[in-house]
């Protein structure tokens, strides 16, 4: 197994329709806005933040986690527009070489409009086949059935329904998707 494949300088990923950049204080309103969606939070399994304050922390975080090598999360942001519309990130596992989380939040306005498959397509993709990443996986709530199926068009398929645990009271579902044999390095 070699090491993960991580870039000195943020990497920005584009396609026709979208374009996932490095996050910037100008996400930030956006961020508030999809975090103090209630329901969405809910759906997500995230807490509603007190204020937009708390956004300069959060991007913090998710630079913090670059600059660690510990993931990478980007805003993701349609073509045309200046505005982020939900963050797509890969976090990689300490325990296991060669594994990431996927982690994607899209706002209500932008829902089934197809940029959440695109953007986990694209950070899976260049997960797999820039970084080296062996396997990703992705945890759903069980009620969350449009996330169940973003993931499944994403390439991800479903492994299993993971029972409450006292650090995680729902029922979860766990996703993953492997690197294809013919392209291991």
């Amino acid at each position: 197994m070699s090491p993960l494949r991580i870039p000195a300088a943020f990497p920005t990923l584009q396609e026709e329709s979208l374009t996932l950049r490095e996050l910037d204080e100008e996400d930030i309103p956006a961020w508030f806005a999809r975090a103090s969606d209630a329901e969405a939070a809910d759906l997500a399994g995230d807490p509603v933040p007190e204020s937009i304050d708390l956004g300069v922390p959060w991007l913090e975080r998710q630079r913090s986690l670059f600059r660690k090598q510990a993931g990478i999360r980007w805003a993701i942001v349609p073509s045309g527009s200046p505005v982020s519309i939900g963050t797509v990130g890969l976090t990689f596992s300490p325990r296991e070489e060669q594994v990431a989380e996927l982690g994607i939040v899209v706002a209500r306005p932008h829902w089934g409009m197809g940029f959440g498959t695109t953007a986990a397509r694209m950070a899976v993709r260049y997960g797999i086949f820039e970084l080296g990443l062996n396997e990703v996986r992705a945890e759903v709530l069980q009620r969350n059935p449009a996330s169940k199926r973003l993931l499944e068009k994403a390439g991800l398929k479903m492994i299993r329904v993971l029972p409450p645990t006292e650090a995680e009271p729902e029922v979860m579902v766990l996703y993953a998707l492997f690197r294809p044999a013919q392209s291991a390095a």
